[in-house]
């Protein structure tokens, strides 16, 4: 039987034209002042899953969670060949991680049978890269950070490659597990993703995605109930004689001192 393969898409806040005043005076962003994307790390994850289903026939689902901008994330990983999406119910705008786990295990569980989680190594909505962690620990699975190939995949195992120091790393796990994807910094890594199909991408253009409607379960552990920004350093221009020692030690000390 063809493996199942879940994968979360998440969206992020998309910085990479930043122009005006971004930020409130509370340090939070101001409405409409930024524009989404598809969470790259997360894209890398969903290439890796649709690899493993070129190579081995595998069914892939994307999975989200809440906001109802998410739905166009969902019909992108459509577009590129998942075979289906779900997203999980609930607004957890100021919820912890552990919360998001939470409610994603849920959609995960709601699938019927899984053999491998996918999930992008990042740090969006101050998770601070922990999100697998959490959802392997939901779910009791084992889970492999890091990685950024899939060197072997049976019925009841995974051999995972992930970059260490100096070299790779290959571990092998038992099925099911949670895989977390590193991010994909050259063109031809196996996890640069690919395009999104054309004839997809009208075939799916509205479709439809199912919610998975939230359990009972205990309420956040953590709660962010304020941002504070953190003013701008003014840094002034110094220039000095590049053959006077004096100086140039004294520029040293200050700049060593904060001043």
């Amino acid at each position: 039987m063809p493996h199942t393969i879940a994968v979360i898409a998440r969206e992020v806040w998309d910085t990479r034209d930043l122009t005006g005043q971004i930020l409130d005076e509370a340090g939070g962003l101001r409405p409409g002042a930024l524009q989404t994307r598809f969470d790259p790390e997360d894209l890398n994850a969903l290439e890796l899953a649709l690899r493993i289903k070129d190579a081995h026939g595998a069914r892939v689902v994307a999975v989200g969670l809440g906001a109802p901008r998410q739905v166009e994330v969902l019909r992108e990983c459509l577009y590129r060949g998942a075979d289906a999406a779900v997203t999980a119910t609930g607004d957890l705008a100021a919820a912890d991680t552990a919360a998001h786990a939470r409610r994603l295990a849920g959609a995960v569980r709601s699938l019927g049978r899984v053999d491998l989680l996918l999930v992008g190594t990042a740090v969006p909505d101050d998770d601070n890269s922990l999100l697998a962690r959490h959802l392997a620990a939901e779910l009791g699975w084992p889970a492999v950070s890091w990685v950024d190939a899939i060197e072997e995949l049976a019925v009841d195992r995974v051999v995972a490659r992930r970059a260490v120091e100096m070299g790779y790393e290959y571990v092998e796990t038992p099925l099911p597990a949670v895989l977390a994807v590193g991010v994909a910094l050259l063109e031809d890594d196996p996890r640069a993703p690919r395009p999104a199909k054309a004839m997809l991408k009208l075939k799916m253009k509205k479709a439809e995605i199912p919610t998975v409607p939230a359990t009972d379960e205990p309420a956040p552990l953590t709660l962010r109930v304020r941002r504070e920004a953190v003013p701008p350093r003014a840094i002034e221009t110094a220039t000095v004689d590049p053959e006077n020692e004096a100086a140039l030690r004294a520029m040293l000390d200050a700049a060593l001192k904060g001043a």
